[in-house]
């Protein structure tokens, strides 16, 4: 795991976490319960940081260091406010990782505030077993790829809820086509032909459904979305990139001998 350098004046989030990787893991982490607790200060954090939200810090599983959220990612700071380190905590005992838990925890409650009417969905065929959303743009190679597997999932149990995400930003192509998507009547046909699975013609982008591109593009930026696709599992967790129906499903904890064919 690399550490980052904090001997410099000036740091900015990207640089302190750095270190950070993922596991996977779905389990609940064993929390401690939010005791009488001496917090430490971040005053010398706040110094080193620039360009990041620091928030409050808050006891982690391990006694005496303390979580700290900066931005969409955690640190963890020592008791008496000197030293931090980057990098993710796991349970040696469990394999978890819980600060990929703890980040899962709160996309969740972010994606709360994303309203479902404002998702595309493609429901699951017959009994749903599990619900992923994913962070789309529809000008991105590796979300139209992922898009031709969504079939494969739907027959596998699970759906698929898209959250606009235009990557070039608010004035790109890819945001005139996600307006237009979301102004049809029909979404998930509009999508279907935006994404090259169906053919047909996109419609204006003029009305006040097209408010939750920019809604989506917020959330994704709070979440930490860098590009699309990204899909977030059931448990919170965000995984960046394309992921096969096979391999998703695998990740679901799902059998589909018939995904991916």
């Amino acid at each position: 795991m690399r550490q980052s350098n904090l001997s410099a004046p000036r740091v900015t989030p990207a640089l302190i976490l750095a270190a950070l990787f993922a596991m996977p893991g779905i389990l609940p982490g064993a929390e401690p319960s939010p005791s009488a607790v001496n917090l430490p200060s971040t005053a010398k954090l706040q110094r080193l940081v620039t360009g990041g939200e620091i928030g409050q810090p808050s006891p982690s599983p391990v006694a005496g260091i303390f979580r700290v959220k900066i931005g969409p990612q955690y640190v963890y700071l020592t008791a008496d406010g000197r030293h931090i380190f980057a990098g993710d905590l796991l349970d040696l005992d469990t394999g978890e990782n819980l600060t990929e838990l703890q980040r899962g925890a709160d996309n969740l409650a972010a994606l709360a505030t994303f309203p479902e009417d404002d998702l595309v969905l493609f429901p699951a065929n017959g009994e749903e077993k599990a619900r992923v959303l994913v962070f789309t743009d529809t000008t991105c190679p590796y979300c139209r790829k992922l898009h031709q597997e969504v079939p494969a999932l739907q027959q596998a149990g699970v759906t698929v809820g898209y959250i606009p995400f235009p990557r070039g930003g608010k004035n790109s192509e890819g945001a005139r086509q996600l307006r237009a998507v979301w102004c049809a009547d029909d979404r998930a046909h509009a999508l279907n032909v935006a994404k090259g699975r169906e053919a047909g013609e996109l419609g204006s982008g003029d009305c006040e459904a097209a408010a939750a591109i920019d809604a989506g593009y917020r959330l994704g930026v709070r979440l930490g979305v860098g590009g699309t696709p990204a899909i977030v599992l059931p448990n919170g967790v965000l995984v960046p990139g394309y992921v096969n129906a096979v391999a998703l499903l695998t990740r679901l904890g799902i059998g589909d001998e018939t995904a991916g064919r």
